[in-house]
């Protein structure tokens, strides 16, 4: 039992390089840009890869851990995300680019659906902890690198990505050898299981990538100064945020026998710092930077908080441990077809129709609250 928990720290660990190769890229594009000759929007689309990957790759990663168990999967996450990374650091051309993010990208669902069955074959008890550490890692490794992958060269940058992901790789690899692989058939039934929850994190998500997505673009259309310095420092405070409320509101989750009262408070509290940061990005509030950075920073703590303990939430609908990681993998995928479109659709109104763009938003959250209030709890 104490050899299968100990896949936990690196499981976790690789959480945080993967989102830290991944996002140190919105720091670097238009060095990008430069290097690849390339548009925004076609270098824009290599940040977007890990959500589409989410989309393609959560039901099959969820089915394979179901029925072989988390080694073989994660194992794969692991090969994926080096071979790409590696690929990465010698693509002096916009198909080789692509060609290699792409394949660093199928790692996160491999990685991250299956979290449900990974953490629960593993042996670990303390599950909402387990997982608000694991997402809350994650977010954390993207915060960092928005933040300071500013200071690197594009080389340098991906260089470091790919050492830290091979280091804690061939950790998690040997790591997962203490978990048994199943040679057949883990379950007679496999089933995925629906529930409100995955609209809760449709939402979040898509709407944290959304604000994330068009921060610099608001800041800029205000006119207010260093708007695209500013807009990268908000995006990494809304991710640091993030990790912190991942981490935290898990830990504290893990000591009630029923969350449902702290699922409801982050539901209220997570609309009502979007609704303040949406009246900031609109300028219907003052431009304070401090106010800015304060409010990004909590809508990240509550909204990653309320992400983290509804994913849980999800996981435990499963009749077996086999199915919870198929019913992580498809609220993930839940959630990144939110990404994958919300973004595109509804993020250009902030500059063209603003009032419509707080209103649409608003009504998301607050579809998203009411159901937090409707749907059943399980108790511990």
């Amino acid at each position: 039992m104490s050899n299968r928990k100990s896949v936990l720290i690196p499981y976790v660990l690789f959480a945080f390089v993967l989102g830290f190769a991944w996002f140190m890229l919105a720091s670097m594009v238009p060095a990008i840009m430069t290097e690849l000759h390339a548009s925004l929007s076609s270098t824009l689309l290599f940040i977007s890869f890990y959500g589409y990957a989410m989309v393609i790759g959560a039901i099959p990663a969820g089915i394979w851990t179901a029925r072989k168990g988390p080694r073989p999967v994660l194992t794969c996450a692991v090969i994926l995300s080096i071979i790409g990374l590696f690929l990465r650091l010698f693509a002096h051309t916009y198909v080789v680019f692509f060609i290699a993010q792409a394949i660093a990208a199928l790692a996160y669902p491999f990685l991250i659906a299956p979290i449900g069955s990974v953490l629960r074959m593993s042996n670990i008890r303390s599950l909402k902890m387990a997982t608000g550490l694991t997402i809350g890692m994650l977010f954390f490794g993207m915060g960092l690198s928005a933040i300071i992958a500013s200071h690197f060269t594009v080389m340098t940058g991906l260089w470091v990505g790919f050492i830290l992901n091979l280091i804690v790789g061939i950790w998690l690899l040997i790591a997962l050898r203490g978990i048994p692989q199943f040679d057949g058939p883990m379950l007679v039934r496999i089933r995925v299981t629906y529930s409100n929850w995955w609209i809760i994190g449709l939402v979040v998500s898509s709407t944290s990538v959304m604000i994330g997505g068009v921060t610099a673009s608001a800041l800029g259309h205000l006119q207010i100064a260093d708007a695209d310095a500013f807009g990268g420092l908000l995006s990494g405070l809304t991710f640091l945020g993030s990790a912190v409320g991942a981490g935290l509101f898990g830990a504290v989750a893990e000591g009630l026998r029923n969350a449902k009262q702290l699922i409801r408070t982050l539901a209220i509290l997570t609309l009502l710092s979007v609704l303040l940061v949406t009246l900031l990005m609109t300028g219907h509030l003052g431009h304070s930077k401090a106010i800015f950075d304060i409010m990004f920073f909590l809508a990240g703590v509550f909204g990653n908080g309320w992400y983290t303990l509804t994913l849980e939430e999800a996981a435990r609908r499963a009749a077996d441990n086999g199915s919870a990681g198929l019913n992580t993998a498809g609220y993930s995928m839940a959630s990144n077809l939110g990404v994958a479109i919300i973004p595109v659709i509804l993020g250009p109104l902030v500059i063209s129709q603003p009032t419509q763009w707080i209103t649409i938003t608003l009504i998301l959250f607050v579809i998203a609250v009411i159901l937090s209030f409707v749907t059943r709890v399980q108790a511990d």
